[in-house]
């Protein structure tokens, strides 16, 4: 019996991802990441000018699992951008890390089997957005770690198809924004955005509204890249980390990443008498576990001249 892909060992029977009957090789896959009520599923809503993906106000998370949207090229876009009408739109919303039902872990093993599958059934993934609420919680370490974590699922050629998306301008004062809005690009931001001095292109930063018209806007950039490139053969890090090199997922630059944030939460925790707190820290230790690469692993990986020395310093 021939051995398993490092894909097949990680996909699961409830997985949700769009199988190769159902997919095209043209269609614009545009996966919505960010943090837990952020405004993916707000953003999917106001695209698709219905609402269909369910959002939340609350400290509850509503998206655990993720859910694809299928949208047919409007006519007036197929003319504007010289699109066959019969492609496709794909939105992908997907939970965001620091959810409140699902641990981080098992929220990348779910976003990782729906971008290889996509990859694995020919389907380029056109842009991604990341969301970000501008206002009212500063950018916080958390914040920070699960952006290093989003970059490693992209990898740095893939960044030149994120769109940086900061969300709730409605409700926050003006100045306020402003000075936000600074502070990510100078301090945040900055290896994820465009170097006008290199070469390589990385991400686009743009304000997006509770609008429908604001949310179509930042899938109208992606299109006209698409027009450009049609659909470039740029794929993502995680992809080709699975797929290509069949890395085992807890071998990926991501879920390696994911592992070291996890490890700093739990070294800044400290005890607790607290019941849920305690189980919080069981839940990191458990993720932490399971995210262990074997020495023997480790060592193949160096061989393989594969730069993982911060990983292997880290984790003794």
């Amino acid at each position: 019996m021939p051995s398993k892909t490092a894909l097949q060992r990680i996909t699961r029977p409830e997985d949700v991802f769009m199988s190769e009957a159902e997919t095209r090789p043209d269609d614009i896959v545009i996966p919505i990441m960010g943090q837990t009520g952020a405004g993916k599923s707000t953003f999917v809503n106001n695209v698709l000018q219905k609402t269909i993906a369910g959002t939340s106000d609350g400290f509850m998370s509503c998206t655990d699992k993720l859910a694809h949207y299928v949208m047919p090229i409007p006519k007036h876009w197929a003319t504007r951008y010289k699109i066959a009408e019969t492609r496709r739109v794909i939105l992908v919303d997907t939970p965001g890390f620091d959810d409140t039902k699902v641990s981080d872990s098992e929220i990348l093993r779910r976003i990782a089997v729906w971008l290889a599958n996509s990859y694995g059934t020919k389907t380029k993934v056109a842009g991604i957005v990341y969301i970000h609420p501008i206002y009212p919680n500063r950018m916080t370490r958390n914040d920070c770690s699960n952006v290093k974590v989003f970059r490693r699922i992209c990898g740095d050629a893939g960044l030149s198809k994120v769109i940086l998306a900061t969300t709730r301008w409605d409700v926050c004062p003006e100045g306020v924004g402003n000075n936000r809005e600074d502070e990510l690009r100078a301090n945040f931001w900055t290896n994820l955005l465009r170097d006008p001095q290199a070469a390589q292109e990385k991400a686009r930063m743009r304000r997006l509204w509770n609008t429908s018209e604001s949310a179509r806007d930042i899938v109208k950039a992606i299109l006209e890249k698409v027009v450009q490139s049609d659909l470039d053969l740029t794929i993502l890090n995680i992809q080709e980390q699975l797929v290509k090199r069949n890395r085992k997922f807890k071998q990926t630059d991501a879920a390696m990443e994911l592992r070291r944030k996890l490890v700093e939460l739990l070294n800044e925790s400290g005890s607790s008498s607290s019941e849920s707190r305690r189980e919080r820290l069981r839940s990191m230790v458990q993720q932490i576990n399971e995210l262990k690469i074997p020495l023997g692993a480790r060592i193949k990986m160096i061989l393989g001249l594969v730069s993982i020395i911060p990983f292997i310093i880290s984790s003794m």
